[in-house]
């Protein structure tokens, strides 16, 4: 959240931004969950959703909730943000980067100039405690397991795991994620701005499925990275296990002190 600015203010615009990616008639989630999920008091969140109803951008029925109108974005409604990805980038030397802007694998690709494919090897509900751990919700909540193969060129470069609340992303089920990005799904269809990228890095030896997908021998080293995202708001949105490919075995980053407040 940008300093200095009000938390109804963030809280408006980062639900004005989720309106306008809704269906006409769908309706938003219940209060308790909201203020949860942004931290705030019901008087905050109702000070914010209070604007996009005058806006013409949401309605309330009594008795059945907040929902999307069917009219346009509403007055002083503003356009998506920039998505946000994963804290790995492609450095111009080939190496793998750690920048100050969490970034999407899809996003640095194509800064590159290259394209990715994807295919997209499960898709489904499941249930997984080390996930929710990470996640922060109980071991025996529903979770979406998204399991991808990412190519460029034709070559293998990403195995990657994600897991996301079911209940809180249903969309990413029905979604084919073949050609396009996880974390600009989010933004799009749920004005999820990534901010925070809790990552571990460890080496893996890779054997069986995992070096066929390669097209390596068993027992060859890779680089193995966990990733917990978090939104402007704290909330913790996905959990990812990500093995990057033979090749991309090396990451560099530069280390800066914050300016002294004086």
């Amino acid at each position: 959240m940008a300093e200095g600015v009000p938390k109804y203010v963030a809280v408006r615009d980062n639900l004005r931004q989720r309106a306008q990616a809704m269906q006409p008639g769908e309706k938003l989630p219940a209060e308790p969950e909201l203020c949860e999920r942004y931290g705030v008091s019901r008087i905050t969140l109702r000070h914010a959703v209070g604007d996009l109803i005058q806006e013409g951008l949401l309605a309330r029925e009594q008795g059945r909730g907040t929902f999307r109108t069917a009219v346009g974005f509403g007055a002083g409604a503003s356009g998506p943000a920039m998505t946000v990805g994963s804290g790995v980038a492609a450095g111009a030397a080939g190496r793998r980067t750690i920048g100050s802007y969490i970034r999407g694998f899809f996003r640095q690709q194509a800064d590159l100039g290259n394209a990715v494919s994807t295919k997209v090897l499960d898709d489904s509900i499941v249930r997984n405690a080390k996930a929710a751990a990470h996640l922060g919700v109980d071991e025996g909540e529903d979770l979406i397991r998204l399991e991808r193969l990412r190519y460029v060129g034709g070559a293998a470069k990403q195995h990657v795991v994600s897991f996301l609340v079911a209940s809180r992303f249903p969309k990413v089920l029905a979604w084919d994620f073949s050609d396009d990005s996880l974390y600009e799904f989010l933004e799009r269809e749920y004005a999820v701005k990534l901010v925070e990228n809790d990552a571990t890095v460890r080496v893996r030896a890779l054997d069986g499925r995992m070096a066929w997908y390669f097209g390596v021998s068993d027992g060859t080293a890779v680089l193995e990275m966990d990733s917990t995202v978090r939104d402007e708001f704290g909330a913790t949105i996905a959990f990812s296990t990500t093995l990057h490919s033979p090749d991309d075995g090396e990451v560099s980053f530069v280390v800066r002190t914050q300016p002294s407040i004086v």
